[in-house]
């Protein structure tokens, strides 16, 4: 049990933090096993566990969050019935093959784990066999309503894993192989209909992709770098030459790799060592001053880009001081999106451009 607690942790740290780039549309193939059952059914019947299937798909998505999924499928489900009480429980057998096409919703684009909403209607063809009533042993054609629920979880690049659970109602009372009438209680409708469920897990295969979305890196007022990390790009490494018992040179640095945390000015864990570093550097040359400048990319407003910057300046500041560091020592400014390295006409420029800068001087 401690296990499993363990595993939903993780999946839910999973939604919260992990991050995908998606595209501005997209083709997808996918495959899997398939468990249905039977829900509402007729008269004295009642569910059984012989039940197993399988499928394929292709889906084509028209922007990052919605898609059009024809899903093809055979399923085998069982059934179990008695003609009066205490008489011996017979089973009933159905063979079905479906094409179902389905509008799906996905919630969360951006993040490697994300679930989706869908719905839409299928066309069947079955066969029963050791039916209840034998006159529905033969070779039928219908369709359904179609209603489900489902998560996709990245993979990779071209891969994900999906799970899905979905609800059917027949437009018939055939498949459970007893057509009884007046059983207006069953399915989305209340009708007559038969249903089933089913549980489908497979993989999909992303073949075909468009442009790359803007839509995990492009925010709205008040939100910020949703994908990229922050990176301080490095120059040249710092290096301090002693000339004389009273003078130091210092070569001006600029450090680099200070990662924040998405739309945060929290250090990475990675930050630090290159924290210490610099921290390293001053406590040896006591004469040097260290100058930091913060700057983002031009997505996002200019005042909250600005606020971004100083945040994370502050970030280092305050760790230097915690050091030890001389406030006297420490020089601090941040520019926003004013002074760019690279132009912001691309992800990795502006990549580029989200840094803050660490420069020891005379």
């Amino acid at each position: 049990m401690k296990r499993i607690y363990f595993i939903i942790v993780v999946l839910l740290i999973n939604i919260q933090m992990s991050y995908s780039q998606t595209y501005s549309d997209k083709w997808v193939f996918g495959i899997g096993a398939s468990y249905p059952r039977f829900f509402s059914l007729s008269g004295t019947d009642f569910s059984g566990n012989d039940n197993y299937g399988g499928y394929f798909s292709i889906e084509y998505f028209f922007n990052e969050q919605v898609s059009l999924r024809l899903l093809n499928n055979y399923l085998r489900l069982e059934s179990n019935y008695y003609r009066f009480p205490g008489d011996q429980v017979q089973s009933h057998f159905l063979n079905q093959f479906s094409s179902n096409l389905d509008v799906i919703y996905e919630f969360l684009p951006c993040r490697s784990v994300s679930p989706y909403l869908l719905f839409g209607t299928g066309l069947t063809f079955f066969k029963n066999e050791k039916s209840f009533n034998p006159d529905l042993d033969d070779d039928f054609f219908g369709y359904q309503a179609n209603f489900g629920v489902g998560v996709r979880w990245g993979l990779s690049d071209d891969l994900a894993l999906k799970t899905e659970a979905v609800y059917h109602t027949a437009s018939n009372n055939k498949i459970d192989g007893n057509d009884r009438f007046n059983e207006n209680f069953k399915g989305f409708f209340g009708g007559n209909g038969d249903t089933y469920g089913r549980l489908d897990v497979g993989l999909l295969w992303y073949f075909s992709k468009g442009e790359t979305s803007d839509l995990c890196d492009k925010c709205p007022e008040g939100v910020r770098e949703i994908y990229y990390r922050d990176s301080i790009i490095i120059k040249e490494p710092y290096e301090v030459i002693r000339y004389q018992k009273d003078t130091v040179k210092v070569k001006e640095p600029i450090f680099f790799n200070v990662h924040f945390e998405f739309d945060k000015h929290t250090l990475r864990p990675e930050s630090y060592p290159i924290l210490d570093q610099a921290v390293k550097a001053l406590n040896e040359f006591k004469d040097v001053q260290v100058l930091i400048f913060g700057h983002t990319d031009s997505i996002g407003s200019d005042e909250y880009n600005e606020k971004l910057s100083r945040e994370r300046v502050e970030t280092v500041y305050n760790y230097l001081l915690s050091k030890g560091i001389s406030a006297n020592r420490i020089s601090k400014n941040w520019f926003g999106e004013k002074q760019p390295i690279r132009s912001n006409d691309s992800d990795i420029n502006r990549a580029f451009n989200r840094r803050v800068e660490i420069k020891i001087s005379n």
